[in-house]
C-alpha cells in the first residue's frame, strides 16, 4: 500500500512492530512511539499531508488525549485516526477531547495479528481517499484560477479546443500581422517531472510533407538559440550571418520546398511565468500578406527586414498564443485529473466489494453507448433526441459516479451473501450437534438405568431400540438443519420451508440439565424468514440509501455548466416509470432520459455480470427478456430498451476491451 503522503503509526505498545509485520511489508510506514510524535520536527514542519494511525491504550488515550488533540489543532496538515486498544465495549473516549469521528475502529489485544493488519490496512486506506480528494480539490481549483486568468489575456485563441486547429490559427496571425510570406512553429517538450527536454518542430505555412521532428535546446540552431536563451532573433538575411554566430541556418527546407528563405523573425512565445512554451520563426516579410512571391522575388527586394514595430506585434500575439497553448494544456490535465479522481472514487468504492468490479465502468459504457445509438435513431419516440459531446460526458461522469454512495453502507451488508453470516449459521450448525450429543447423552443415562433393574437380561433388544430411537431423531434434526440451511439461501423462499421454519422455531428442546432450548431464536427466525434476496427491510433501505449518498457527495462537487446534471442523472437511476422507484418515487418524464438510459443499462449489468454471492449470472437472452418483463410493468422505458435491444448495445463491452 504506497502513498505519495508521509504515513505513520503513533503506538504505545511495544510489541506492535511485530505484529504488523505481515503489513509492513506492503506499507510504507513509519512506526513511532507516542514521545516521538509530539518532538518530531519531521512532522511538525511536514509542507504536505500526513496520514497517522493511532495506536493506542484506552489508559494512554485518557491521560494523553488534551496534548494529542493539541498537536493535531497545530499541525492541520496532519489526518489522523485511532484504533484504541482497548475492550469492544470501551466508551471512555467521548469523555476526551477526540471526535468521534476520529475513532476508526476498537481492537481488544485478544485480537488476531491478520485482523489488526487488516484493520490498519484499511484505516491508510480511508486516510488516502481524503488526502487525495484534498489533493485533487487543491489542483482543481488552482487549474481553474489559472484557466480564468489565461482566458483574460486572449480570449480568442483560448477558446479554440482543437489544439491542432490552435496552432495552425496562431501562426497564421502571427504572419499576417507582420505580412510574413511564411514561417514555422515549435513548442517546448518537458519530461514528467518537468524539465525541458526538447524543441519539437509542429507545422509549417509551407505545403511540404514533413514530419514532426525534435531540435536540442541550444544555441546551434536558430530556433534552439531562441527557447533556450529567451531573446528574439531579427535576421535580415539567414545566409549571410555574422561570423561570430553561434547559430546557423539549415537549408534543406529551402531545397525541399523550393523555396528562398531570407529575412526571418524569431519570437519566443513565453507564459506568463516567462518560461519558454514554444518558438516562432516567422520568415519574409513582404509588404502586402495576400501577395504571391515568385523564386526572383523572395531573393530580390520585395523581401523586407522586419522592424521593430513588427516584432512587437509579433510578440504581443506570442504573449497570446502561449497562453492560449497553456490554456490548452491545462484543459486536458483538468480532464486528466478528473478523470484520474473520478477512477479513483469509482476504485475505492468497488474495492469494497470484488464481486461488482468493473460494474460502474461497464454501466459507463453501457449508458453512453446507447445514448449515442439514440443519436443515429430515425423511429420511435425518441427518433429527435440528440445529445452533444458535453452531454455525453457529463452522461459518462453520472454513470461511473452513479454507486459512489455506497461507500457510506456498511461493508458487512453491502457484500452480505446470505440472510444469517457464516457465524450465525455456524453456530445454528454447532446447536443441533449439541442438542444430537446431548440426546444421546439422555440414551446412554436410559441405557444405564435398565441395566441397574434389569440387568443383561432383554438388553440387546433394548440397545437396539434406543439406537433406532437415536437414529431417528438424528433424521430429524438433521432434516431441521437441511431446511434452515437451505431457507438461508438469497433465494426465493418457498412455502413449505416457510411452515418448516414456524414450526421449528416453535420447538423447544430440554437438555439432560433441564435447560429450554430453542432450536432457532426469533432474530434467526426473522432473518431466515426472508422472502427474497438476502437483506431484511432495514438492511435493504439502507442498501437503497447509496443513491441518497451519492447525491449528496456529487451535489458538494463544483461541476461547471457542462456537467451540472451530473448529481441529479445518479440520483434518478432508482426510479421506475410507475412511481414505485426509490428515493423520490419520481414517474414518468419526471425521471431525466438521462437516468432511464441509465436504468437499463444497470439492471442489464448486474443481471449479466459475472456469479455475485448472492445470485447467478444469466445469458444475455434471459436478461432481455427480464427487462422486457420490467418495461410491460412500467418499471422502465420500453422505447428505450427497443433500442437498446436492436442496435445491441452490450455489444460495445466486448470492443472496448470490458469483457464479461
Amino acid at each position: 500500500m504506497e502513498s505519495k503522503f508521509k504515513q505513520y503509526i503513533v503506538t504505545d505498545s511495544a510489541t506492535l512492530a511485530g505484529r504488523l509485520s505481515i503489513l509492513r511489508t506492503k506499507m510504507a510506514a513509519d512506526l513511532i512511539n507516542l514521545k516521538d510524535f509530539f518532538e518530531s520536527s519531521e512532522i511538525k514542519d511536514t509542507p504536505q499531508f500526513v496520514d497517522i494511525l493511532f495506536y493506542i491504550s484506552d489508559k494512554t488515550l485518557e491521560l494523553e488525549h488534551s496534548k494529542i488533540r493539541e498537536q493535531l489543532r497545530m499541525n492541520p496538515l496532519i489526518l489522523a485516526r485511532f484504533i484504541l486498544n482497548a475492550d469492544l465495549g470501551y466508551e471512555g473516549y467521548k469523555n476526551t477531547e477526540i471526535e468521534d469521528d476520529l475513532i476508526f475502529g476498537i481492537l481488544p489485544e485478544i485480537t488476531s495479528d491478520l485482523l489488526l493488519s487488516k484493520t490498519f490496512a484499511n484505516g491508510f486506506l480511508h486516510l488516502h481517499m481524503i488526502t487525495d480528494q484534498f489533493d485533487l480539490l487543491h489542483k482543481i481549483n488552482t487549474a481553474k484560477y489559472e484557466i480564468n486568468r489565461l482566458t483574460r489575456i486572449g480570449i480568442s485563441l483560448a477558446n479554440e479546443k482543437d489544439f491542432d486547429k490552435l496552432l495552425r490559427e496562431i501562426l497564421y496571425s502571427a504572419r499576417e500581422i507582420c505580412n510574413a510570406d511564411s514561417g514555422s512553429l515549435y513548442l517546448v517538450e518537458q519530461d514528467d517531472i518537468g524539465f525541458v527536454r526538447n524543441l519539437r518542430f509542429k507545422i509549417s505555412a509551407l505545403s511540404i510533407d514533413t514530419e514532426e521532428f525534435i531540435l536540442p535546446i541550444n544555441k546551434s540552431s536558430i530556433a534552439g538559440y531562441v527557447a533556450e536563451t529567451g531573446k528574439v532573433l531579427n535576421i535580415q538575411d539567414v545566409y549571410d550571418l555574422p561570423e561570430d554566430a553561434a547559430f546557423s541556418f539549415n537549408g534543406n527546407f529551402d531545397i525541399l520546398s523550393n523555396y528562398h528563405t531570407k529575412s526571418m523573425l524569431v519570437v519566443p512565445m513565453k507564459g506568463h511565468r516567462g518560461d519558454v512554451v514554444g518558438v516562432l520563426q516567422l520568415i519574409n516579410r513582404k509588404r502586402n500578406f495576400n501577395q504571391k512571391l515568385s523564386m526572383e522575388q523572395m531573393k530580390g527586394d520585395e523581401i523586407q527586414p522586419f522592424d521593430d514595430y513588427s516584432t512587437q506585434l509579433v510578440l504581443g500575439v506570442a504573449g497570446q498564443a502561449a497562453v492560449a497553448i497553456q490554456n490548452n494544456y491545462l484543459l486536458r490535465e483538468i480532464e486528466t485529473l478528473f478523470e484520474g479522481f473520478v477512477t479513483a472514487s469509482v476504485n475505492a468504492i468497488e474495492a469494497r466489494d470484488p464481486t461488482t468490479s468493473g460494474h460502474s465502468f461497464r454501466v459507463a459504457v453501457l449508458t453512453v453507448g446507447l445514448a449515442e445509438t439514440l443519436d443515429r435513431v430515425d423511429f420511435g419516440k425518441y427518433k429527435e433526441t440528440k445529445f452533444s459531446k458535453e452531454q455525453l460526458k457529463e452522461i459518462r461522469y453520472a454513470s461511473l459516479l452513479h454507486d459512489f454512495g455506497k461507500v457510506g453502507v456498511r461493508e458487512k451488508v453491502l457484500v452480505k451473501a446470505k440472510k444469517l453470516e457464516d457465524l450465525e449459521i455456524g453456530l445454528i450448525d454447532w446447536r443441533f450437534r449439541y442438542l444430537k450429543k446431548d440426546f444421546e447423552s439422555k440414551l446412554n443415562l436410559r441405557k444405564v438405568e435398565y441395566l441397574k433393574k434389569h440387568g443383561p437380561t432383554g438388553y440387546s433388544d433394548f440397545e437396539k431400540a434406543i439406537e433406532f430411537e437415536f437414529n431417528e431423531e438424528c433424521k430429524r434434526l438433521t432434516s431441521m438443519f437441511q431446511i434452515i440451511s437451505q431457507s438461508n439461501e438469497p433465494s426465493i423462499l418457498e412455502e413449505a420451508n416457510s411452515q418448516f421454519l414456524e414450526e421449528i422455531a416453535k420447538m423447544q428442546y430440554i437438555t439432560t440439565e433441564g435447560e429450554n432450548l430453542e432450536l432457532i431464536s426469533p432474530y434467526e427466525f426473522g432473518f431466515l424468514t426472508i422472502k427474497k434476496g438476502s437483506l431484511d427491510f432495514d438492511e435493504r433501505k439502507e442498501i437503497e440509501s447509496h443513491v441518497e449518498h451519492t447525491f449528496q457527495f456529487l451535489s458538494k462537487i463544483p461541476w461547471t455548466n457542462d456537467l451540472k446534471m451530473v448529481p441529479t442523472i445518479a440520483h434518478a437511476h432508482h426510479e421506475k416509470l410507475n412511481g414505485t422507484g426509490y428515493p423520490r418515487g419520481l414517474s414518468g418524464d419526471d425521471i431525466p432520459i438521462q437516468s432511464r438510459i441509465m436504468t437499463i443499462s444497470d439492471i442489464f449489468d448486474a443481471l449479466t455480470d459475472q456469479d455475485r454471492p448472492y445470485k447467478k449470472a444469466v445469458p444475455v437472452d434471459r436478461a432481455l427478456d427480464i427487462l422486457e418483463m420490467e418495461a410491460k410493468e412500467n418499471h422502465l422505458d420500453g422505447d428505450l430498451l427497443k433500442v437498446f435491444v436492436e442496435s445491441k448495445v452490450w455489444e460495445k463491452l466486448n470492443h472496448q476491451g470490458h469483457i464479461k
